[in-house]
């Protein structure tokens, strides 16, 4: 009974915590989870490997500021391993920002969409020459408009190879 009743106890004090702003909190974030993973569960199937890929390799939708972004960041997406990649730009941007440029929020760019709007970017491009780890980075963060492929309706590719700061022309509304 004594054991019943201390349970009851956790249970009561447990949920105290999830009351007012905690449960609002916690609402908020079991919707933001449910909308992304709705979103993931629509692709078309063979775009799904590939935006998934784009999104580990792409996006950071909350960078921690600071000299070792780069490093950091490369390591944790897994692009230091087995060899130190050369170079890499990460999208600061929720994944329906960057896929609304596959949509209405871009325009055709060759066989690729150009964003109407800019976005924060930080590139990454290793310092020195050799590949093997321990992987050093330096970073370039100018806002940008980007560049991407996409295949119905979602990003698979960002071309790093354009760095467009001032656009060519506005977006045709």
């Amino acid at each position: 009974m004594r054991r019943r009743l201390r349970s009851l106890r956790v249970l009561v004090s447990t949920m105290r915590v999830f009351e007012g702003p905690g449960l609002l909190l916690l609402v908020f974030l079991a919707v933001l989870v449910s909308v992304s993973e709705i979103d993931a569960s629509r692709q078309p199937p063979g775009v799904k490997e590939r935006y998934i890929h784009f999104l580990n390799q792409h996006r950071d939708s909350n960078p921690k500021p600071g000299n070792t972004y780069c490093n950091k960041i490369m390591d944790i997406r897994g692009l230091t391993r087995p060899n130190c990649k050369e170079k890499n730009s990460f999208i600061h941007a929720s994944d329906t920002a960057i896929k609304a440029v596959c949509g209405d929020r871009g325009e055709p760019y060759g066989t690729m969409r150009l964003s109407c709007d800019a976005f924060r970017v930080t590139t990454c491009n290793m310092k020195g020459g050799s590949t093997r780890p321990p992987c050093d980075y330096r970073q370039d963060n100018r806002p940008r408009y980007i560049v991407i492929a996409c295949e119905q309706g979602y990003p698979v590719h960002y071309d790093e190879g354009k760095v467009i700061i001032n656009r060519p022309q506005p977006c045709r509304r």
